[in-house]
């Protein structure tokens, strides 16, 4: 009687073992496992691909920001993994200024979608969420100093708490676009109900305010849902905002719009 037992070694290549056990002998038999087949990596679509599925499209990076502040105060208030510093965001802008970049609104994208007016070259949008209160403190001013616009995307339910801009700072911004981002920062992934509450109740605050003039949307945490933009058309909203990474930004998917989300470093690392 011949008895067979099997072994599963392994090593750097990967080869399996067999041990046969006869009366006579010991044998290793090398058994190769065969190369899973790799799923292939998703090729992104170039402008003229997302042009023709989504179009009109036009490249325009839009930059997302959360908090600028310094150093000291990120780390003394442990809010460093969502903060740019004050220093770095200077140099940002400047970098900006000396490529030769143009800020524009978001009305500029809304124009172009809607009547198909080019936006210039070299172009960008610049954007806050949350409406933290070092948007005024810090990073408006260096805004204001280069000329450059914004919007911020601002959680009505927080304004006037600590941390955050009161409605009086944001009345005295008249340059900046303060837009939709919900009541109290919900994700839209909740029921319809809480949903349609969040959105409407900002949306509400915000024209008693006289602001969100083009209306936009910002989704907290980058989620959105097929009800959530459905909703926001049937609110008059013209565009909405995700944390999806890109620059090209088309008509077909104007309330699923990608941004670059900007960490404390220099802009050329984006490929600016």
């Amino acid at each position: 009687m011949i008895i067979v037992a099997i072994f599963t070694l392994s090593n750097k290549s990967r080869v399996d073992n067999q041990l046969k056990v006869s009366p006579n002998k010991f044998e290793l038999i090398p058994v190769v496992s065969p190369t899973p087949t790799p799923t292939p990596t998703p090729k992104p679509l170039t402008f003229a691909e997302m042009n023709a599925l989504y179009g009109p499209c036009v490249r325009l990076p839009t930059l997302m920001y959360h908090h600028v502040q310094t150093e000291e105060a990120a780390r003394a208030n442990k809010q460093t993994g969502l903060t740019v510093y004050t220093e770095t965001f200077q140099k940002q802008m400047q970098y900006l200024k000396d490529k030769g970049y143009n800020t524009v609104g978001v009305s500029d994208l809304i124009n172009f979608f809607d009547n198909g007016t080019p936006v210039p070259g070299k172009s960008i949008l610049i954007t806050f969420d949350d409406g933290y209160g070092d948007f005024n403190t810090d990073a408006f001013p260096i805004l204001q100093s280069f000329g450059f616009k914004s919007t911020v995307f601002v959680s009505t339910g927080l304004v006037n708490n600590p941390g955050y801009l009161t409605w009086d700072q944001i009345s005295s911004m008249g340059s900046v676009l303060f837009a939709n981002h919900t009541w109290s920062h919900k994700n839209v992934g909740v029921s319809e109900s809480a949903m349609q509450y969040e959105i409407l109740t900002a949306d509400t605050q915000l024209t008693d305010h006289s602001l969100n003039s083009p209306k936009v949307f910002g989704y907290p945490y980058g989620l959105e849902t097929a009800k959530s933009e459905k909703y926001l058309e049937s609110l008059g909203y013209k565009a909405a905002f995700t944390t999806v990474p890109g620059s090209i930004l088309c008509k077909k998917q104007r309330f699923s719009l990608p941004r670059i989300r900007i960490g404390n470093t220099s802009l050329s690392y984006y490929g600016f």
